[in-house]
């Protein structure tokens, strides 16, 4: 996908996501300390405490600050990243992970590993269970409809990453490859099937192959 492609995307995910989870239970969309700027309108009635809807937010996330990101990883993101990261603020959990206006980034900060972005591997965020890192494999970029999202159990990564510290070493691609496995073809079919899966107090981790008929479209066309 071209630039505006990706964020038209992205755009639709993100909102057909929200009202999706937010049409089943408000307390989807709830959370504790929720930014000041990103409280939504309407609140249910009753004491919740700290607790309260948000909502989507137009990024205000700049291209400088998406090269700054690409430096510290080290790594050219596909436009659909890039995407993924400018077009809302949000505060979904895992496997999306949160990019609200106060902590921008902190899903893919959370997940960066830099054993995996030496290796060609893009951390993106961890599973719901907070079990597995998962990421975008590079490697056949430019073209990153084929770059597949794959997930690596995080303490095998953590044991290999320790030894091969202790070597002053990267651990070696090869092996990463031989523990991973794959989640979708690309960061598209991810979030589709993010969307297609969405249970109630957020998404369904058990996918089958059923598509949807409200599935979102480029991906894949």
């Amino acid at each position: 996908m071209d630039k505006n492609a990706a964020h038209q995307f992205m755009k639709d995910f993100f909102e057909k996501y929200y009202n999706c989870l937010h049409a089943e239970s408000e307390m989807a969309v709830m959370l504790p300390g929720v930014p000041e700027d990103m409280i939504g309108d309407a609140q249910p009635d009753g004491n919740h405490g700290e607790w309260r809807v948000w909502k989507l937010v137009p990024s205000t996330v700049t291209e400088h600050e998406i090269a700054a990101l690409e430096a510290d990883f080290a790594l050219a993101f596909p436009e659909g990243v890039k995407a993924f990261l400018s077009t809302y603020h949000h505060l979904f959990e895992e496997p999306i992970g949160r990019n609200s206006t106060a902590k921008k980034f902190y899903g893919i900060k959370q997940a960066f590993n830099p054993h995996l972005v030496a290796n060609g591997f893009l951390s993106l965020t961890w599973d719901k269970s907070h079990y597995f890192i998962r990421c975008i494999d590079l490697s056949l970029m430019p073209d990153e409809e084929r770059c597949p999202v794959l997930e690596i159990d995080h303490e095998t990564l953590f044991d290999l990453q320790y030894q091969a510290d202790e070597r002053g070493e990267i651990i070696p691609k090869d092996i990463l490859v031989q523990h991973m496995n794959a989640v979708a073809e690309n960061l598209y079919d991810y979030l589709n099937d993010i969307y297609e899966n969405a249970g109630i107090y957020g998404d369904d981790e058990d996918w089958d192959d059923e598509e949807n008929d409200e599935s979102l479209t480029g991906a894949r066309n």
